[in-house]
């Protein structure tokens, strides 16, 4: 089997700012994307996806895509990690770890299809059940939060995580307001996109610590691999990260430091499946969590559960909870251009699996998918 051709596609955001929530309340969300098929000479196809969240910004990762795409021509999919490695040399220098990632879970899903097995088998996975989170804007107050752990609670979730980074004595206080009213056993996370230096995140992270957040996710720069150590042995809140990380490369240097204790790759980021594998690996032999970041659009958030199913230390994932309906969230997670939007769902008791279906198990409605295309 040989590739033959790569396309590309720019797709415009398939989340409309009017389907969202009163709850949320509507404000403008760029969920664009760029979508990859890599076509075989045995007729099968495979689709990849990756982001970087503005359509300018995927203009140029659309033709990242196509410049690396020269160097899958006339191989076999099935070597996927010889191609990766080769397509690592590439990216390595041009920084486009996206167009890897793209083109690594489309190849993923052609031997998955070939096979005929979901690619979540493929990686060694078996039972294909991943419990789900929930995460949505950070620009709400406290107490507004708290009816949302409260909605969430009834749709099924366990847990949600909020932003922070607002301060040291607004975020101690949503910590406290959320924590006391919501549901008994609800849990609660904070993400803090790395706003803090050490010393005030230390003084959240000791009220998280006492509030027994599940985690406390980046609160300082994620190249402070010595700082995030210390924070971690400070504190007893699990502090978390990874996801703004190129390939596993640098995973091996934080585990050595005890940096964090839950690893959250972004699939779309970090080399595609292969990527987010290695990583899984790594944090398998040192009895770290893994609990990938996953944001993307259907294609991409399908190979991100692929990747969670398989991987041992895996329990939880992310779910973006971006529309009314959350028991069929298709128009956010899925988008409107996948023809079988129940592949993916959240279902009772916050459980989401991966397809079932080979491959990533997602497929295409060409005439809505033609509609969303912006290049």
């Amino acid at each position: 089997m040989e590739v033959t051709n790569i396309e590309t596609a720019v797709l415009g955001s398939a989340v409309d700012a009017a389907s969202l929530p009163a709850q949320v309340g509507a404000r403008e969300l760029d969920i664009s994307s760029v979508v990859v098929k890599v076509h075989t000479d045995e007729g099968i196809t495979g689709l990849g996806e990756s982001f970087y969240r503005s359509e300018e910004n995927n203009q140029f990762l659309a033709q990242s895509i196509d410049a690396m795409g020269r160097h899958v021509i006339g191989k076999d999919p099935q070597n996927v990690k010889d191609i990766w490695h080769e397509l690592y040399l590439h990216v390595k220098r041009a920084g486009a770890y996206g167009a890897l990632s793209a083109i690594d879970e489309a190849l993923w899903d052609i031997i998955g299809k070939h096979a005929g097995l979901p690619v979540y088998q493929l990686l060694g996975g078996q039972t294909g059940t991943v419990n789900a989170y929930a995460t949505f804007p950070v620009d709400k107050k406290a107490d507004e939060l708290v009816e949302y752990a409260h909605w969430l609670n009834d749709k099924g979730f366990e847990a949600m995580k909020i932003g922070a980074g607002f301060g040291v004595e607004e975020d101690r206080h949503r910590i406290r307001t959320i924590t006391d009213g919501s549901p008994d056993g609800f849990g609660l996370a904070i993400d803090a996109n790395t706003s803090y230096d050490y010393t005030d995140a230390r003084a959240v992270a000791k009220t998280a610590s006492e509030y027994e957040l599940e985690w406390f996710e980046e609160p300082i720069a994620h190249t402070d691999i010595q700082g995030q150590s210390d924070l971690n042995n400070s504190v007893n809140v699990p502090i978390s990260g990874y996801q703004t990380h190129t390939p596993h490369y640098p995973a091996l240097d934080h585990l050595e430091a005890n940096a964090l204790d839950i690893y959250q790759p972004s699939v779309d980021y970090v080399g595609g499946i292969t990527g987010a594998m290695r990583v899984a690996s790594l944090v398998e032999g040192y009895n770290k969590e893994l609990v990938p970041h996953a944001l993307g659009p259907a294609i991409n958030y399908a190979a991100s559960l692929h990747v969670a199913a398989a991987s041992r230390q895996c329990s939880l994932i992310e779910f973006a909870v971006l529309a009314d309906d959350i028991d069929d969230p298709g128009e956010y997670i899925a988008g409107q251009y996948v023809k079988n939007q129940e592949a993916i769902y959240v279902q009772d008791g916050g459980r989401i699996d991966p397809p079932s279906e080979p491959g990533l198990g997602v497929t295409i409605d060409e005439t809505v998918f033609e509609e969303y295309r912006v290049d």
